[in-house]
């Protein structure tokens, strides 16, 4: 598949097959991500595959509490209604987490220290690009308490949990998604 065919083909999915996700294509997805840019090549990030009911289900009860706080100090009514059923659906959920240790020379600058989180998000983007050249549906899922999925996951203090990708194959055909025009975007700095 030609690159920008994957960019403008790939799309979130929020429901999924029960079918598996073969490793080969698991593994090429997961590499896709490890050959993304990083800050001086530090290469921040962690992988945690999750397969298992039992944990994904834990991981919903969570994502869900975390939706009422979120609807609670928001007042969306968008949040009460979105149903997260995805997380025990899908065959496979890929937890990102990043080192903040390896997060390159903004360290340095004031208010910066965010090196390592931008480079987890482009492997993120990598393993999206690569999930859809493959035929899989995939959803970028951020909505979670960063502090609740270490204890579940057992992931390291010093780590940062950046995201999760939801991944499998679509229970339905992708909905067409609309873009900004470009000029709403761009300014250029002569």
């Amino acid at each position: 598949m030609d690159i920008f065919t994957a960019i403008k083909g790939r799309r979130s999915y929020r429901g999924y097959l029960s079918k598996p996700v073969e490793e080969e294509k698991l593994n090429a997805i997961l590499e896709a991500g490890q050959w993304a840019p990083s800050v001086m090549n530090l290469q921040p990030w962690k992988f945690l595959i999750v397969k298992n009911p039992e944990m994904k289900a834990r991981l919903k009860v969570s994502c869900q509490e975390t939706l009422g706080k979120i609807y609670e100090a928001s007042g969306w009514k968008w949040v009460s209604k979105f149903k997260i059923d995805f997380l025990t659906e899908a065959p496979v959920i890929i937890v990102i987490a990043g080192d903040p240790k390896k997060t390159g020379a903004d360290q340095f600058l004031p208010g910066r220290g965010t090196g390592y989180a931008f480079s987890c998000c482009a492997a993120i983007q990598n393993m999206h690009l690569a999930a859809h050249a493959l035929g899989l549906g995939s959803l970028w899922f951020s909505l979670f308490e960063t502090d609740k999925i270490k204890q579940l996951l057992n992931i390291p203090d010093e780590l940062d949990v950046v995201s999760m990708i939801v991944l499998g194959y679509p229970a339905s055909s992708a909905a067409a998604i609309n873009r900004k025009p470009l000029e709403e975007m761009v300014t250029f700095i002569d």
